[in-house]
Order: C-alpha cells, then structure tokens, then sequence
C-alpha cells in the first residue's frame, strides 16, 4: 500500500513524507504525505499495497477550520473494483457520490465528510479538525458524529513527544491517532498499522502505548457490563432449542451453576435451590451459546460483539501471535468482554506475497519449530497459508498430528486440495479452494486474485452433482478430473 500527499504549489512542504504500512507487523506497502501548514491547500493521496493490490490517488481541500470542502478519490480496491469518489461544499450545500451512494445535504454549521475510501492519512485530518472544533466535536457526513480526547503522551527518544488521540463516533469502540508536536500524523495502529518514518523504530513502544489505552477501556466495559454469578441460575418458562435434532420444546427450565449447566428439564421438575436466582423467560426463545467460525479476534470490541450475538465460543483461525494471547488471556480472567476461544496458528512460507503472520517457514526444521512453538503456546490446530512450499505440507501436517493438534489451512499454491488432504490436511478453510480443485492444474498460482476470479468464471461450469464431484474428486481412488464430468 503506498500513498502520496501532493500540497498545491502555495503550500509544498520542503520534503514528502512517508509512512511505512505493516499488516501484522509486516512491511505491506507505504503512504507518501506533502502537505501545506495546517492542512490549508490541496492534498493528493497515493495508496499502493503490492500484494493486495490496492492502488488509490486521493486529493482534497480543507478550510481554516480543517473540514474538508473538496475531496476527490479514484483508483481501485483488492479485488481492482474501482474506487471513484466526489465531494464537494458549494454555497451551503453538501453533495457526494461514490460507488456506494450519492447524496445532498444542506449544511448549516461545520459537517466533515468521511470518504467511503478514505486513505490512512485522513485519520489524522479528522484528528486535527476536532482538536479545532468548539468542545471538540464535530457532525459528520454523509451521518453521525464524532469526538476526540487526549489518552496520552509519549516520548519518542531524538523525535520529541508524540500525543495519543482517541476518536469515538467511527466504529464501536474509540480509534487511536498519534500526533507530533507540530500537529502531523505520526502514527496509527490496528491490524493495518501506519507509521511516519521517524517513529518507525519506535513501533514497539507504540503498541505497547495503545495496548495500555485498550485494555483501560475494555476493563472498564467489562467491569460496567458483566457480571458474574455468585450463586446458581434458574432459567423458567423458555422455549428451548436443541442443536442436536432442531426441536423447540416450551415450558423448559435450565438450571446452571458457575460454567456448567447442571439440569435441564420441563419447568415443574426443577426446584430452585436456596438462594438461586430466577429468570422468568416468559415464554423467550432460549438456545445453548453459538460457535464462532472462523474468526480473528484483533480489535476490543469483537469479543464483546461476539457476546452481545450470543457467541460464547470462538475458533480463531490466524492472528499476531504476541496480543493474541495477551486478549485470550484477559477473556479468561474477566478483564476484556470476550467468548472461550480455541486457537489456530497460522503458518505461511516466505515471499513478498507471504500473508500476515510471523510464523513463515522455508525448510523442514523451521516448520517443525513453528508447530511446536504453537502447541506450547496451547493452540489446537495450526492453518497453512497459500505461500507454504508444497513439499513442506507433509512435514507441518505430521508434526501437528504428533503434538495432538489439528491441521487446517488455504490449499497451497501449486498443489490441489486432493494433494493438500492426501499430505494430512484434517479440514479447509474457504469453499473455493475446493472449487479450485477442479481447476487444477490448469489454475495453480492461487496467491492472487485467480481464487475468486477463477472460480467466478468457472462456476457455472458446474453440474448440479457438485457434491458427488467433490466426493470422488477428493475422497477416493477415482481420478478422473472433475472438470470432464461438469
């Protein structure tokens, strides 16, 4: 990913930025910034991920205040959908259009427009502009509205102090910003971090920054919104719902003790001990916890999302193997809302088009390193990701059995889901890898967007025996290509 900020010749900084962008603390492209002082004068954007293929030129025009009056954006996303976005303030009137939508509005006081496509940049534009407004507020268009508050500061060792911002108004939970003393953006953070380049060896610090600000804010949800019993739980009166044959049966009652639940019965057959409390479900529809499948459980409010959806387990299926423990960890001892979660540890090769993980392996020995540092760390199952030389299947798939644990996984590039379960694969993520299967070998570079588009192409190829086709494709001695028999 890469961006460029041009300034209009009026207000040209002496010299570009630019910011390095890391996907799981991996190099994933840059972000190059010019701009006037205060934001006054034109912006332009350039955005490029090689690997994901995003590509996006950006340019927009703030007023004093810094609300953006002007705001152009084209290019194209991952998938190359293009991305072409207009916003303009003219005598009062607000008017935007993008792939998405397109509207007017009258606009009485100060509105700052949020692009559909905004590049990273316009995090700190925002940030700025709301340290600008009266009681640091602002609306926000096309809706909404949107807050700011200092979380902290930090001193970057021969770059000066850096402040956190938090903004509320953009997602469920507050997102951090970093400023540098003259005002600029120095520094976000998230699953897709940017960083301005003096601070990019203080990336550590940074996280450990924000960690502390999140896990304030989650304890202090989880302290207001959870609470714990104390004694047992006497559900009545529920229409209950069995998974195991999908009947609904009325008048039930469920009586639970810490984790466990201990009973369940008709109504009339469960006396409530001393001291129990009683939920009258009145007739509610009453179900055991969902299973959440497959997840990556990155941010503070997923677990607590997660919850609120009636998910009470999770399988997580490829995360940053440092604060995905430290999360787990605060989901079991109460301090972060969050489900039970079975691990999966994402392992992939080496390459510029490697995915987001630490874990990358290129010989027998690294990847037999790689599972046994996951099956110490208490995960279930590893996920092989499509950069994973082919001859190291095997290798990762029979050391993960010999720890106990379950292998899953991307089908490889240049092998075929046949080939990935033959070498010990228990299970595969994502239906079109099995799709894929019956492209082979015509389609084997799978690293790009041929997954999708491929698959796209071919699928009305398909019969309406799929299945059968999967079966004797994947599962038997039969090796006649399922390509012949659509």
């Amino acid at each position: 990913m890469r961006f460029v900020i041009l300034a209009s010749l009026a207000h040209v900084s002496a010299a570009p930025r630019t910011d390095q962008i890391f996907l799981l603390g991996n190099p994933a492209g840059s972000q190059t910034v010019e701009t006037g002082p205060n934001d006054a004068g034109a912006r332009r954007v350039f955005l490029q991920r090689p690997r994901r293929g995003d590509h996006l030129i950006a340019s927009w025009k703030v007023d004093a205040a810094g609300i953006p009056i002007e705001y152009e954006g084209r290019g194209h996303d991952y998938m190359k959908a293009p991305i072409e976005e207009h916003f303009a303030i003219r005598e009062g009137k607000a008017t935007w259009k993008n792939r998405s939508e397109e509207g007017a509005q009258a606009i009485a006081g100060a509105a700052f427009y949020l692009p559909i496509n905004p590049p990273p940049e316009f995090l700190g534009v925002l940030a700025r502009a709301l340290l600008k407004a009266p009681e640091h507020w602002l609306a926000l268009l096309p809706a909404g509205e949107a807050q700011i508050e200092e979380a902290g500061k930090l001193q970057i060792d021969g770059q000066g102090e850096l402040t956190e911002y938090r903004i509320s108004g953009l997602s469920f939970t507050p997102e951090s910003v970093w400023l540098a003393e003259d005002g600029t953006t120095a520094a976000s953070l998230s699953l897709l971090s940017v960083i301005a380049a003096p601070y990019q060896a203080a990336m550590g610090k940074l996280q450990a920054a924000l960690q502390k600000t999140d896990n304030a804010w989650s304890k202090r949800m989880a302290g207001e919104l959870a609470r714990i019993l104390q004694t047992d739980l006497v559900i009545r009166d529920a229409r209950l719902f069995d998974p195991r044959d999908l009947s609904v049966t009325p008048g039930s009652s469920v009586l639970v003790r810490g984790e466990r639940i201990i009973r369940v019965a008709p109504g009339a057959e469960i006396k409530p001990p001393a001291g129990a409390e009683i939920i009258d479900a009145r007739g509610g529809f009453l179900m055991p916890g969902l299973w959440g499948n497959p997840q990556h459980l990155s941010t503070v409010e997923d677990g607590a999302l997660d919850l609120a959806n009636g998910v009470t387990s999770a399988r997580d299926l490829g995360n940053d193997t440092d604060s995905f423990l430290l999360r787990v960890a605060r989901y079991d001892d109460g301090t972060e809302l969050g489900p039970r979660v079975s691990k999966a540890g994402i392992i992939d090769g080496t390459g510029v088009l490697a995915g987001p993980t630490k874990m990358r392996v290129d010989t027998p020995e690294q990847a037999r390193q790689d599972v046994d540092w996951y099956a110490d760390h208490g995960y279930v199952q590893i996920k092989i990701y499509s950069s994973v030389k082919p001859a190291l299947v095997p290798v990762l798939a029979d050391q993960a059995h010999a720890r106990g644990m379950r292998v899953s996984g991307h089908v490889p590039a240049f092998m075929s889901a046949r080939q990935f379960i033959e070498d010990g694969a228990d299970e595969i993520q994502h239906f079109n890898f099995i799709e894929l299967n019956f492209l082979f070998p015509e389609v084997k570079e799978t690293r790009n967007r041929d997954r999708f588009i491929k698959v796209a192409e071919h699928a009305r190829e398909f019969t309406s025996e799929p299945w059968q086709c999967v079966s004797s494709s994947l599962f038997s001695s039969n090796t006649t290509p399922c390509s012949t028999r659509r």
